[in-house]
C-alpha cells in the first residue's frame, strides 16, 4: 500500500450491475455504493472517486470505469479498491490475475466488505481461485440460458431481442417490428432511384440530398437487406426466417437490385483488380477540412479518385473528389516551386538551433553547479535528486527539439537534391506503385483542399 504510517488510507470505490434481476436481489448500483460508502466512513477513508460500471458483464476487463479506474491507479495517489464481493469485481480468472499485476506494479491493494479472502496463505489463494472459477462458470451458464430464450422468441414467438430499431420499423410495445410509414417510403423510393440510375455513389448522393443524411455503408447496407422483403437472415447461422417482419418491398424490386451490384463488380472486375493496390497517393493525402486520410476510388474506365474518409460516414462536409491524374500533373509542374518555399523555412530552423543550444549549455552549467553543492555538502541528496531530475527532462527536451530542427532541415535539402537528380526523367518510367514510394520519400503527406475535381490547394507536410 502507497500510504506512510499514521497517513490516511485513499480508496476507490467500484460499483457494478450487469443485469435488473441482480439489482432486485440487493445488488443494486446504489446499495452497493451506500455499503461502500459507509465503510469507507467507518474506516475513516478518504474517497477517491467511484467507479460504477452498470449494464457491464464481470467476464469483460474493458469495462469503461474499470479502464478508467485502472488507469487512475497509475496517475492518482490510490491506495485500496474496495468492493461489495468478488464477483462484483471479477468473474474470469485469467483477467482478475491481469489487473492484479496491474495493482501491484502500482502498490494498490484491493479489499471485499462482504466477503474475506486471505491471499497470504496457500488455502486463501486456493479459496479465491476456487470463487473465480464458479463465478465464471455461473456467468457461462446464465450466457447459455439467456442464449437459448433469445432464440426461442426470435425464431418462434418473432420478437425483438434487443433495443435497436431498423431504419423503416419501428418497435412496438410488444416488441413486434412495425412498419414506421415515412421511413418506409423512402426504402422504396431509394430502391427505385438505384434500379433507375444503376449507380451507388449517385444513389448515396441523392438520397442524402433529398432524403435523409445518412452514411454511405448504412445506404449500401438497405439496398442489400433482405429484411426489407419480410424475410430475416440471422448472421450467426445464415438461417432465414420468412413472415419475420412485415414486408416493404416486394421480391422482384429487390432482386433488380442485387443484380446491379452483381453486375456492377463484373464490369468493374477487371479494373478494380488491375487499380486496387495501386493508387499513386494511397495513404498520402489529408483532408484540409477535417485532417482525415482521403479515400481512394476509380470509375468504370479506371479513372482514380481521392475523397475525404470521414464523408462517407456523414463526419466532414468535403464532398468533392479530386482526380488522381490531376493531381500527378499539378504536382510535377509545381513541386520544385513547393520545396522552394520550405527552403525558406531553414533559416527560421537554423536560428531555432542556435536559441537551443544557448538554452542547452545554461542547462548544463545549473547541473555542474548543482553537483558541486551535493559535493560540498550544501543541499541534501533528495533535493539534489529532485531538481537534477528537472534539469534533465528539460535538457532532454531542448535536445529533442534540436533533433527535430536538424532533421527538418537534412530532410529538405534530401529532396531538393532527389529533385535537381533526373527525378522527372526517371519517374515517367515508373510503375504507379514505383511512383507512390518515390513520393512518399518527397513529402510525408499532402494536405488536400478540394474546391471541385479541377480546382484545388496543396500544402506539403516535410518532417
Amino acid at each position: 500500500m502507497k500510504n506512510k504510517k499514521n497517513e490516511l488510507t485513499k480508496v476507490a470505490l467500484y460499483i457494478r450491475v450487469s443485469t435488473d434481476r441482480q439489482a432486485k436481489e440487493g445488488d443494486s448500483l446504489e446499495a452497493q455504493e451506500k455499503a461502500l460508502t459507509d465503510y469507507a466512513k467507518e474506516h475513516n477513508y478518504i474517497i477517491i472517486d467511484k467507479y460504477i460500471d452498470g449494464g457491464e458483464s464481470g467476464q469483460k476487463i474493458k469495462r469503461t470505469n474499470l479502464q478508467r479506474l485502472l488507469k487512475d491507479c497509475e496517475t492518482k495517489d490510490i491506495d485500496l479498491i474496495i468492493m461489495t464481493k468478488l464477483d462484483r469485481w471479477f468473474r474470469n480468472v485469467a483477467d482478475f490475475y491481469k489487473v492484479i499485476e496491474v495493482l501491484k506494479k502500482n502498490k494498490v491493494d484491493w479489499k471485499t466488505i462482504w466477503e474475506d479472502y486471505d491471499t497470504t496463505t496457500a488455502s486463501g489463494e486456493f479459496w479465491l481461485n476456487m470463487s473465480l472459477a464458479l463465478g465464471q462458470m455461473e456467468a457461462k451458464r446464465t450466457g447459455e440460458r439467456i442464449s437459448e430464450i433469445f432464440e426461442h422468441k426470435f425464431k418462434y414467438q418473432k420478437t425483438v431481442c434487443s433495443g435497436k430499431k431498423k431504419f423503416g420499423y419501428d418497435i412496438s410495445k410488444e416488441n413486434l417490428y412495425i412498419i414506421n410509414n415515412e421511413e418506409a417510403e423512402m426504402i422504396k423510393d431509394l430502391y427505385n432511384y438505384f434500379i433507375n440510375c444503376e449507380s451507388l455513389n449517385k444513389t448515396v448522393t441523392w438520397f442524402r440530398e433529398n432524403k435523409k443524411q445518412l452514411g454511405h455503408a448504412s445506404i449500401k447496407i438497405y439496398l442489400k437487406d433482405i429484411s426489407y422483403t419480410g424475410r430475416y437472415l440471422r448472421k450467426k447461422t445464415n438461417e432465414i426466417i420468412d413472415d419475420f417482419i412485415p414486408r416493404i418491398i416486394d421480391d422482384e424490386t429487390y432482386h433488380k437490385a442485387q443484380s446491379i451490384f452483381e453486375r456492377n463488380i463484373k464490369v468493374r472486375g477487371n479494373t478494380f483488380t488491375e487499380y486496387k493496390n495501386n493508387y499513386i497517393f494511397s495513404g498520402l493525402l489529408r483532408c484540409k477540412n477535417c485532417g482525415s486520410k482521403l479515400s481512394a476510388t476509380s470509375n468504370k474506365n479506371g479513372t482514380k479518385y481521392y475523397r475525404c474518409k470521414k464523408y462517407s460516414i456523414c463526419e466532414c462536409n468535403m464532398n468533392k473528389m479530386i482526380n488522381e491524374k490531376k493531381l500527378e500533373t499539378y504536382l510535377i509542374n509545381n513541386i520544385c516551386s513547393l520545396i522552394d518555399q520550405k527552403l525558406i523555412n531553414v533559416d527560421i530552423e537554423n536560428i531555432k538551433i542556435e536559441n537551443n543550444e544557448k538554452l542547452i549549455k545554461t542547462i548544463k552549467n545549473k547541473m555542474q553547479k548543482l553537483a558541486e553543492l551535493y559535493l560540498n555538502d550544501m543541499i541534501e541528496i533528495e533535493y539534489y535528486k529532485t531538481e537534477y531530475n528537472k534539469l534533465k527532462q528539460q535538457l532532454e527536451m531542448e535536445q529533442d527539439k534540436n533533433n527535430e530542427s536538424t532533421n527538418n532541415i537534412e530532410n529538405i535539402k534530401k529532396i531538393k537534391k532527389l529533385l535537381n537528380n533526373d527525378f522527372f526523367t526517371i519517374y515517367y518510367s515508373l510503375s504507379d506503385t514505383e511512383k507512390r514510394e518515390l513520393w512518399g520519400k518527397v513529402f510525408n503527406y499532402l494536405i488536400v483542399n478540394i474546391k471541385n475535381t479541377n480546382d484545388f490547394e496543396v500544402e506539403l507536410i516535410v518532417d
